[in-house]
């Protein structure tokens, strides 16, 4: 009984101009066959808790190949064909197969493909047969297709954002996979899609009151009341400029096609109908600076929404430095710009030397001009970490040679390479303690709360950027309008499934 797994895993974004390589993945998690178990052994992702839960139920794991990207823009068109024909030359090898399980994110996109991960799928099923069956995990904000589907026989969303759960959904992937491998379940799969978008920031779970903490306890009851087996909600990557992008919701039932038809719908409209739940303030820099710089909290956390790493951007964006430096030089703050020229230059002068350079808008100059610094070179460091959490919990990361400068009480983190935040784990790489501080910039719209306090709060930045809040602020040159928050709908459309 032998199981196939695999795990390709990159969020795409359309409105960043980065191209993911080889490289990019390398520095992250990317092996192949054997070596892909040690990559990933008892590290809290998805793929891990899904090897787990099919070795525990006496299946034969048969590892294809890891690869791990994090967020950006597209992915390199031959080295996602790579990859996918690895995928699939190792499944025929690996035949006869009793089943296959996939870690995907969801919404990977590469040069020429808006749905590679349909594409990987419908590939595997043709490899494997139509009663041979398939599940994968996602991202909570993957873009679903009709396309995976018609090839899957379940798909799990995570449950979390921030998100604290990727290991236990590819181990509730897995348990489905098993179900359906011993003939205990017949998995069938619904899903319902609205022609909307949500701002991500207003997404969290972690707060009861928030919209999509409720819209998790109600997927939840439906499983708990045995109407499906899974009940999946996708609010979106929303910086996707591409024709069928829309919020999603997906039931798996035990051969009962219309409750999870049902299901998917309710929580979509739920969805749907909490929308305006999902907006929260933001302010553009300078104003978001003088917020902080007036808070009655000790601490202050900036979010600077409009460069997350984490959906795409390249964390090379300076406005929120440049609002630092004119407001906030005489108190203890601290930010990160992503500046591979300004790194070595920091690193060539040395510790305790003067430095004039410019900061930022390397990667991505349509936002914001550089920013002109005469710093101190305060410390160096090779920029390697480990995650302390999330859905990278225990892997590596390499933000490459990183500066610390210094312009008074204005620490500004220079790495060479940007690399998604969970915690703090950039700042402390660099040996700076946020707790120490009275701001501090963080480059997402929601990990940052994993390091809220009583003694912390928040102020989210707005403006222009790869991952701007500001959906309706957008240009649209693919996806159609009317939709919502672009187009002030009374009623929801639904894109045909």
């Amino acid at each position: 009984m032998r199981v196939a797994v695999a795990s390709f895993e990159f969020e795409g974004n359309t409105l960043s101009n980065q191209i993911h390589r080889r490289e990019d993945f390398a520095r992250k998690v990317l092996a192949e066959g054997a070596a892909m178990l040690r990559a990933v052994e008892g590290r809290d992702l998805a793929v891990a808790g899904g090897m787990e839960v099919l070795a525990a139920a006496g299946l034969e794991v048969v590892p294809l190949v890891a690869a791990q990207g994090g967020s950006g823009g597209r992915v390199q068109d031959g080295f996602y064909r790579e990859i996918r024909d690895q995928i699939i030359s190792a499944a025929v090898a690996a035949m006869p197969l009793a089943g296959v399980y996939l870690a995907l994110h969801g919404a990977m996109i590469t040069e020429s493909e808006n749905d590679p991960e349909g594409e990987i799928l419908a590939a595997v099923r043709q490899v494997v047969g139509p009663a041979i069956p398939i599940t994968a995990s996602f991202d909570l904000h993957a873009h679903v297709t009709p396309r995976m589907v018609a090839a899957a026989d379940a798909l799990v969303g995570y449950e979390t954002y921030p998100h604290i759960d990727a290991h236990n959904t590819g181990r509730r992937a897995a348990e489905i996979l098993v179900g359906a491998i011993k003939g205990r379940i017949r998995p069938v799969m619904r899903l319902r899609r609205i022609d909307a978008l949500l701002p991500v920031a207003g997404g969290a779970t972690d707060d009861p009151d928030a919209p999509m903490a409720k819209l998790r306890r109600s997927a939840r009851r439906a499983e708990q009341e045995g109407r499906v087996i899974s009940a999946s909600y996708f609010p979106v990557q929303p910086w996707l400029d591409i024709p069928d992008l829309g919020i999603a919701g997906l039931a798996v039932a035990d051969g009962d096609a219309e409750a999870a038809a049902q299901v998917a719908d309710e929580i979509v409209r739920e969805m749907w109908d909490r929308r305006r739940e999902f907006e929260i303030p933001n302010f553009a820099p300078q104003e978001a600076v003088r917020r902080a710089l007036a808070h009655a909290s000790p601490r202050v956390l900036i979010s600077d929404a409009p460069d997350c790493v984490g959906g795409g951007a390249p964390g090379d964006a300076p406005a929120v430095l440049a609002a630092l430096l004119e407001q906030a030089t005489a108190t203890p703050s601290a930010v990160l710009v992503v500046d591979a020229a300004a790194a070595a230059a920091a690193h060539q002068a040395g510790v305790g030397a003067a430095l004039t350079t410019t900061i930022g808008a390397s990667l991505d100059p349509r936002f914001h001009p550089p920013v002109a610094v005469g710093a101190v070179v305060e410390s160096l460091h090779d920029g390697s970490f480990v995650y302390s959490g999330g859905v990278s919990a225990g892997t590596p990361g390499r933000m490459g040679p990183t500066a610390v400068l210094r312009v008074g009480e204005l620490r500004i983190v220079v790495p060479t390479h940007a690399t998604y935040e969970y915690g703090d784990e950039q700042y402390r790489a660099a040996g700076i303690v946020i707790r120490a501080l009275r701001i501090a910039v963080l480059k997402n719209p929601m990990n940052f709360r994993t390091l809220l306090d009583h003694d912390t709060a928040w102020v989210m930045v707005a403006g222009p950027g790869p991952t701007t809040p500001s959906l309706d602020s957008i240009e649209w040159k693919v996806k159609r309008r009317p939709f919502w928050p672009c187009d002030d709908l009374p009623q929801p459309t639904y894109l045909g499934d």
